[in-house]
């Protein structure tokens, strides 16, 4: 049995090798991306693989900079040949929650632009209904936020304003300048539901439901790979 970090690099490499000579590409954020955006890198120099990226976040630019791999501007583009990008919980689906890293919003940007959208995290990700174990982040624009807040109560949610680290004042804010909410529902039973309820809200810039976008996952687990 291997070990889980070993295994979450083996799956970002899986993904890295899905990349092909001349692709545009978009470049998600979390621990098993990382792993792919390394050994991207590698590719590049061994390989004089010629591709350009989007990235989803500062923290996955700033990687790419310091790897040299070529970044594009969002509005650069309208259209990528793949993204991969992680999740935190995923179902059989193929539905997501993302968000914790508070990058959602311009994830789902450059999802929306995917020929092909490839997710891979390791298996604790795995679930089998959404909102098992994390809540929906949810982008709100600062003046709205109380009338957000009540129409997420009256679809039964737990929320909380996602506060800074302890020791620091103040909410959390986006790249995007933006409030995160964090709705914790029971169970989402039904995501495509919830995704059209939530996109009905005024002030809700962009939510952590991504519903009917993925096309592959790679998960690494500690028997191996799962892909489906």
């Amino acid at each position: 049995m291997l070990d889980i970090e070993k295994l979450k690099e083996n799956a970002g490499v899986k993904a890295a090798n899905l990349i092909e000579n001349e692709m545009l590409v978009g470049l998600g954020t979390g621990s098993t991306a990382t792993y792919m955006i390394e050994h991207l890198a590698k590719r590049i120099q061994s390989e004089n693989l010629k591709i350009k990226a989007v990235s989803t976040s500062w923290s996955t630019s700033l990687l790419c900079h310091q790897l040299q791999i070529p970044l594009l501007e969002i509005n650069a583009t309208s259209s990528l040949d793949i993204v991969i990008d992680g999740a935190d919980e995923i179902d059989p689906q193929k539905n997501l929650i993302k968000g914790r890293g508070a990058a959602h919003m311009l994830e789902k940007v450059v999802a929306s632009m995917a020929k092909h959208y490839v997710i891979i995290a390791d298996d604790a990700k795995k679930v089998n209904v959404l909102g098992e174990n994390f809540a929906v982040p949810i982008e709100v624009l600062p003046s709205a936020l109380s009338i957000v807040e009540r129409k997420l109560t009256e679809l039964r949610a737990k929320v909380k304003i996602r506060m800074g680290a302890p020791g620091k004042d103040g909410p959390i804010i986006s790249d995007s300048g933006n409030l995160i909410v964090d709705a914790k529902f029971d169970s989402i039973l039904d995501p495509q539901e919830l995704n059209l309820q939530l996109n009905s809200i005024a002030g809700v810039l962009e939510h952590g439901l991504f519903v009917g976008m993925v096309d592959q996952v790679i998960l690494a687990s500690p028997n191996g790979l799962i892909e489906f």
